[in-house]
């Protein structure tokens, strides 16, 4: 049985939130030094911007050049081979860089006599639609005549339909380096080949996965897995660059998730001047949102409305009445049987629209 002393303790620590604001640290400090609260209000600083990936490199075609030119096939394939390089390039968006990366394989291959192999590379090129690079120009009639036969194969072929669904609905699709080519569930008509689909939404990790679209067409279902912090911070400053609300329901469930925060308050500037505004999220979800000029009575309005605490509880509903009566019981040798639980908080953000 806990003593007395010990239920004291345990009553007098109410729950944790932090604090934050939208670019004021300063203001974030005043927040957080609310009296006559009884949770633990603790300041935190906004999560710093996460370096994006590094961009795929051009290294690999630059040295498959060089090695074509010296008629040096073998290294030429050797350095281009890596098919997941070439969907890794897709979903980052290089499109350019794949498009130079095939129509090299192309070249290597047609240099080292596999014309079924250029064919494959060709055909994959065709099926991306993507436009012939630049550097074309200094390849053989041979590759060029290859390149540009294919792509009318390519072309006549009536297309396939491939269907995409996730396991967060309403996900960003991204095909073959195209952006917000739809949302998911969904269907697009494509030309039959490998494809790359990287399939993204606020709060997850981005799936990706080459897909395989045959005449009667393909059907893929891509499972989403949680944001880390990291992650969840960029896409908090991605969201904030495009001049989303900083109190913003898909914003604050991001926050949550970078700062590990099941209780959070962020405050800042309205758009009513000498006017503060805030909100209270509990599990990445808006609990209150509320306006006042002075940011302690903000942070006390949130804590209420978003039933944190009731600021007129009865006598008998509170808890050093019954720390009393326990510690009555005790001097009395009365027999008294408290339990008091202290459950882990379980932090638990779910992204909502």
């Amino acid at each position: 049985m806990l003593t007395p002393a010990l239920l004291l303790v345990l009553a007098a620590e109410g729950p944790r939130v932090g604090v934050v604001s939208a670019g004021d640290e300063k203001l974030a400090n005043e927040a957080a030094a609310t009296p006559n609260v009884p949770v633990s209000l603790t300041t935190l600083a906004a999560p710093a911007a996460q370096p994006a990936p590094d961009e795929p490199s051009t290294e690999p075609v630059v040295l498959a050049r060089k090695a074509w030119v010296s008629a040096d096939f073998a290294k030429c394939q050797q350095l281009l081979e890596d098919d997941g390089a070439i969907v890794a390039a897709l979903n980052a968006n290089a499109r350019s860089l794949v498009s130079r990366t095939l129509a090299w394989r192309v070249a290597c291959k047609l240099g080292a006599r596999q014309p079924d192999g250029a064919r494959r590379d060709a055909e994959w090129l065709a099926a991306l639609q993507l436009p012939f690079p630049e550097d074309v120009g200094v390849m053989t009639p041979d590759v060029e005549a290859l390149l540009a036969e294919v792509r009318r194969q390519v072309d006549s072929q009536p297309r396939s339909s491939l269907s995409v669904t996730s396991t967060m609905p309403g996900a960003s699709v991204t095909f073959d380096g195209r952006p917000d080519a739809c949302i998911t569930p969904c269907t697009m008509n494509v030309a039959a080949g490998v494809h790359a689909l990287k399939v993204s939404a606020d709060g997850y990790s981005p799936q990706v996965k080459a897909v395989t679209v045959g005449a009667t067409g393909a059907t893929v279902e891509l499972s989403l897995l949680p944001a880390d912090p990291p992650l969840a911070a960029r896409q908090w400053h991605q969201r904030r660059a495009r001049g989303t609300a900083f109190d913003e329901g898909t914003s604050l469930a991001l926050l949550s998730i970078a700062l590990r925060s099941a209780r959070l308050i962020v405050v800042g500037p309205s758009e009513t001047p000498n006017v503060l505004r805030g909100a209270l999220s509990i599990d990445g979800v808006v609990q209150a949102r509320g306006e006042r000029e002075d940011v302690q009575a903000l942070v006390q309005d949130l804590l209420v409305r978003g039933k944190v605490y009731e600021p007129d509880v009865p006598l008998w509903k509170r808890w050093p009445f019954w720390v009393a009566v326990g510690v009555a019981a005790v001097a009395t040798a009365v027999t008294t049987g408290v339990l008091v639980s202290r459950l882990p908080i379980i932090t638990k953000v779910v992204i909502r629209p």
